[in-house]
C-alpha cells in the first residue's frame, strides 16, 4: 500500500536527476490496490529538486496474478 523502502531511498538519493524526464511508474501489489505509490514517487523526485517531468499512468500488477498480467503490460507499454 505504500513505497518500499528501497524506493523511497533511491528517489530521495538521486531524485533530483530526474528532470525533463518522462516517469512511467509501474508497481506490484498484493491485493490491496497502490496506495500512495505514486504520489511519493512525484512527492520525492520534486522534494530532491526533479522538476518538469511528466508522469503517464501507473501500471499496477497484483503480485498474486503476476503470471497472467502479460496482456496488460503489453497494453500499457504501448500507452507509454
Amino acid at each position: 500500500m505504500t513505497l518500499s523502502q528501497p524506493m523511497r531511498a533511491f528517489l530521495l538519493e538521486y531524485g533530483g536527476e530526474f528532470s525533463n524526464k518522462k516517469i512511467a511508474p509501474f508497481l506490484s501489489e498484493g491485493g490491496y490496490g497502490s496506495g500512495d505509490s505514486t504520489e511519493l514517487i512525484r512527492e520525492f523526485i520534486a522534494r530532491d529538486g526533479g522538476k518538469n517531468n511528466t508522469y503517464t499512468s501507473a501500471l499496477v500488477v497484483d503480485g498474486n496474478r503476476v503470471d497472467e498480467s502479460d496482456v496488460e503490460v503489453k497494453r500499457w507499454l504501448k500507452t507509454i
